[in-house]
């Protein structure tokens, strides 16, 4: 199927499916809706386009249907429909970015760089706060245990290397390679 795997909030998208099995001339209707884990769904409807012979459906949305579109991972699901017949054709995970346009703010970073971001921050602040002489401590029953710099060390490193192959990957999909390495040509 040929739907976009992303979208942008507030911009147009197109796309069209061939589907000879599923013909608008024979009655069917081609479908789509997209979900978020939370809020509401929407309807995407698609037209029945006929040129030289050759049938097909085309979706067409305008930047202001768009618009409202939550930011974040969302499912895509497609089927046709027939009088009482409807049979699902697919479902994708599909994501949805945000509106630049309209935004006060963006946070462009990746889980993963936040995660090592925060890591980093709270080694600061443990060293800055003198918790490296108390491990851990209770007060009126209420029992508090920090990480000790190693284990905090640990996650940094983990977190890099996380980080090290979403930039790796970026780079190779952007066409520039992988990123560190030098080839030659003799």
């Amino acid at each position: 199927m040929n739907e976009p795997t992303t979208f942008r909030a507030g911009d147009s998208a197109s796309w069209s499916e061939s589907l000879p099995d599923y013909l608008a001339s024979a009655g069917w209707s081609l479908n789509y809706r997209l979900l978020w884990p939370a809020g509401t769904a929407v309807d995407i409807p698609s037209a029945a386009e006929f040129e030289g012979g050759d049938e097909r459906y085309v979706v067409s949305l305008l930047s202001a249907d768009t618009a409202g579109w939550t930011a974040g991972q969302a499912m895509l699901v497609s089927w046709v429909e027939k009088g009482t017949a409807r049979v699902t054709l697919e479902q994708k995970a599909v994501t949805i970015l945000p509106d630049l346009t309209v935004a006060a703010t963006f946070d462009g970073r990746s889980a993963y760089k936040k995660a090592l971001d925060q890591a980093e921050a709270a080694l600061a602040a443990y060293a800055a706060g003198g918790k490296a002489c108390v491990a851990e401590y209770e007060i009126a029953g209420r029992h508090m245990k920090f990480r000790d710099t190693q284990q905090i060390l640990d996650l940094i490193n983990h977190y890099k290397r996380l980080v090290a192959k979403e930039t790796a990957a970026l780079a190779m999909l952007q066409g520039g390679g992988m990123p560190g390495r030098i080839l030659y040509r003799g």
